[in-house]
């Protein structure tokens, strides 16, 4: 197909796997290439009228025929955009309309699970706690890839020695 899009804003915009700086062309060939298989459509009026609609909404774009002459109507700057609607079900458990969107941002999220008891021993635990309290936890603890884990955690942490003798001990008693 022949034609090319140009870029007749000021900024430039990284689209169709490429820069396109002020002023900048893209032959619609190229583009085609590169977003073709994505359309569903064939080279014509019909993938170019995609590449507005769905490609080059960001910016001014201009397509070009040839140099000078311009490749069917284009889509003023100033016509009002259609806006489609989100239909939410009254049912449904999310709104677009929610006041709180942000609450919780930038928590560290953990999973849930209904078999995790809250009194758990990880090997985790088992490190962070101070000594006294790790020894009880070490004490209680059967599974041997939390010792495992427990011992190799605590070369990676500096006065820890004491963990590492006695996670030694627990790990040859199991």
């Amino acid at each position: 197909m022949r034609g090319y899009v140009q870029n007749e804003g000021t900024q430039a915009y990284f689209i169709v796997q490429r820069q396109i700086p002020p002023g900048g062309k893209v032959k619609i060939e190229d583009i085609y290439k590169s977003v073709g298989k994505k359309s569903g459509l064939e080279e014509g009026i019909e993938f170019v009228e995609w590449l507005r609609t769905n490609v080059f909404r960001k910016g001014s774009w201009k397509f070009y025929e040839e140099e000078g002459k311009l490749l069917g109507p284009s889509r003023p700057k100033d016509s009002p955009k259609v806006e489609v609607k989100k239909e939410v079900a009254p049912n449904s458990k999310t709104s677009s309309n929610r006041a709180d969107d942000a609450v919780g941002a930038g928590r560290v999220l953990r999973r849930d699970s209904k078999n995790q008891k809250g009194t758990e021993i990880t090997a985790a635990s088992i490190i962070e706690a101070p000594y006294d309290k790790a020894r009880t936890l070490i004490d209680k603890t059967r599974d041997k890839s939390v010792l495992n884990k427990a011992m190799a955690l605590t070369k990676h942490f500096s006065g820890k020695e004491q963990h590492m003798r006695h996670l030694m001990r627990r790990l040859e008693q199991v």
